[in-house]
């Protein structure tokens, strides 16, 4: 198995893409794949421009495409680290919502590849090296195998039902980087 940073090849990215989609049309996500192919790509693109520490990273073999992580910095003015400042009640404010952290934003594993070390070592590989202190994620409650990969990475629970989207409830986990 080989993890590259994505380099802005198209061709990669909407292989990513196509893996992103299939994973998100299963249980518990059930999201349209269509609408992924679409906007996926689209926020790739955007992240890469706008966002501090833009990281997507790729595992393969073969030629395959095996996962992805993507993740950026988020701070204040950031959609998601608003959200984050609204919803998480005290003391995980203060704990985990620094002025700058890094934000796992997708982890995806081909079905095929699951349980084989691939989401671990892109995982490590994304966060090797950050200038944050903490890093956060987003998970569905039901989404019970990643659940356990980031607990055996050191993720911890910081609010398991939050309300950072609008449509469903999201269980917020968080890592602390330095010591």
């Amino acid at each position: 198995m080989k993890i590259e940073q994505w380099d802005g090849d198209e061709k990669q990215l909407l292989a990513i893409a196509g893996l992103c989609a299939d994973a998100f049309a299963e249980p518990p996500y059930e999201e349209d794949p269509v609408r992924s192919l679409v906007e996926f790509p689209e926020r790739v693109r955007r992240y890469a421009v706008e966002k501090p520490e833009f990281r997507l990273f790729h595992a393969s073999e073969h030629g395959e495409v095996l996962g992805f992580v993507l993740g950026t910095g988020i701070g204040p003015g950031d959609w998601w680290w608003n959200r984050l400042n609204e919803t998480l009640a005290e003391p995980h404010r203060t704990l985990w919502l620094d002025q700058q952290q890094f934000a796992i934003a997708e982890l995806v594993v081909k079905a095929s590849a699951r349980r084989s070390g691939v989401g671990r070592a892109l995982m490590k590989e994304v966060l090797a090296d950050l200038p944050y202190d903490s890093a956060l994620l987003a998970c569905y409650p039901n989404a019970v195998a990643p659940q356990r990969l980031y607990a055996s990475l050191g993720w911890t629970v910081i609010d398991p039902h939050a309300r950072v989207s609008e449509t469903h409830p999201t269980q917020i986990m968080g890592v602390k980087l330095r010591a």
